[in-house]
């Protein structure tokens, strides 16, 4: 069996980062959000940026693969 390698840059990012390097609109990523298909950090408070968390993302990509 073979083995996934996975680097990533950043643990998070953006949602304008993740939009820039996805080529997403905006409402696809709202309703991914909303669906639970991307997950989140957890905001800190009202004025904090929302925040993608890669390392998971990739996680469950990886996962997928067959």
């Amino acid at each position: 069996m073979a083995t996934i390698q996975i680097a990533v840059d950043a643990p998070f990012c953006t949602k304008k980062e993740f939009l820039r390097r996805t080529g997403w609109s905006s409402a696809s990523l709202d309703r991914a959000i909303k669906r639970g298909e991307i997950p989140m950090l957890e905001k800190k408070g009202k004025s904090s940026s929302v925040l993608i968390n890669l390392v998971k993302l990739f996680e469950r990509s990886a996962e997928q693969q067959v």
